[in-house]
């Protein structure tokens, strides 16, 4: 099988056509490797007609590019490849960029999303180089993707994370202090934002794979040189660590990816276990104070509380094992100090109740974090 058909077979292994072909997709595209690949994948299925779909697809595709301007020439060159990308292909293209400020609304979104048909003028902005911090492109990213999304009426935002890209976000996780949920890593579809879905078509595809599928076909795509700095941890990550360990380990990322798979069924089940003990547990009317147990297990009640940080939309990037753990201590009346958690969230056990809130936005209407998993 060549490379261009492995990595077909494998979308349509993780996410089948028939599932999205009739609905609307926004497709996020820096204009590297990875995304390239997966818009090009995605229009082709989406052309493609048999037994099964006779006819054409009434489904669509928008090619959208965030472009963070962060890098100069560089920066519009990659948008402009990606403009050039979506015409090729008859795509409706959508660009965003920050606004002249950089700065976040009064909502605590990032600065205001321009979107446009038209290619934004190539410049550098040296005062946004400290809202270059990972967390913020990202989550600058994905508010461009959900309003390209809401605007078009897609059902689904794809991303072109890989393999190794999980790989190296379980990686992170563990050297942060993740409990066993971090490492069940990204694949799976995340609901963000009403009924919007994001997915991860390419999640089991290797990254060598696809470069060797663009080659195989003579697909160009852009290099962010970006990538090679390893100042910033993913990078360093991808860069130094990974191929250490490769070097004594050839098959560790195919490894990791096979725990990936494991951690996720595990996870599934604790999950289920949780949806029924906040059922339980929740005082009638308030979501977030609870009745105390100890009887029910550290690993259900932190799934039930990190589903109660993404309802409540609180920062979850920054908590760790030792504060997940802790809070279900609380629950399970072994630790009775109140605590301070990141982002303000306050906790506080009055028996037989633990209460829950986050002291520097009570009262203030909460935004969605569709970056979270």
């Amino acid at each position: 099988m060549s490379p261009w058909q492995q990595i077909i077979q494998e979308i349509q292994l993780a996410w089948p056509h028939n599932r999205w072909r009739e609905t609307g997709v926004v497709v996020g595209c820096s204009g590297g490797a990875d995304s390239v690949t997966l818009v090009r994948a995605m229009a082709e299925l989406r052309s493609r007609q048999d037994a099964t779909h006779p006819q054409p697809a009434r489904g669509f595709l928008v090619v959208a590019h965030y472009n963070h301007e962060l890098r100069g020439e560089e920066s519009g060159e990659d948008a402009a490849f990606t403009e050039r990308l979506a015409n090729e292909l008859g795509l409706p293209f959508s660009l965003g960029r920050p606004d002249s400020s950089g700065r976040p609304d009064s909502s605590g979104r990032p600065g205001k999303i321009h979107q446009d048909h038209r290619t934004e003028k190539e410049f550098s902005n040296p005062s946004r180089a400290n809202k270059s911090d990972e967390a913020s492109l990202r989550d600058a990213r994905m508010r461009f993707l959900v309003d390209v999304a809401h605007s078009h009426g897609a059902r689904y935002i794809a991303l072109a994370h890989s393999g190794d890209d999980n790989a190296e976000t379980v990686l992170h996780h563990l050297m942060r202090g993740t409990g066993p949920a971090g490492l069940s890593g990204i694949g799976h579809p995340l609901p963000i934002e009403g009924d919007l879905v994001l997915v991860r078509p390419m999640i089991e595809s290797r990254r060598e794979t696809i470069r060797h599928a663009l080659r195989e076909k003579g697909y160009s795509w852009q290099e962010d040189r970006s990538n090679l700095d390893s100042r910033y941890r993913r990078n360093w990550i991808r860069n130094v660590l990974l191929p250490l360990i490769e070097s004594e380990y050839p098959n560790s990322v195919r490894a990791i990816m096979r725990a990936i798979e494991s951690q996720r069924n595990w996870r599934d089940t604790i999950d289920s276990s949780a949806s029924i003990w906040l059922d339980k547990h929740r005082v009638e009317g308030e979501a977030t104070r609870f009745h105390q147990d100890d009887k029910t297990s550290s690993a259900i009640i932190i799934s039930a509380l990190q589903t109660v940080w993404k309802q409540q939309h609180w920062p979850r990037q920054a908590m760790n094992q030792t504060h997940w753990q802790t809070v279900a201590n609380m629950i399970r009346g072994s630790v009775k100090e109140t605590q301070t958690l990141p982002g303000d969230v306050e906790v506080v056990a009055d028996p037989p109740l633990v209460t829950i809130h986050q002291r520097a936005t009570r009262g203030k209407p909460k935004q969605a974090d569709p970056s979270q998993p």
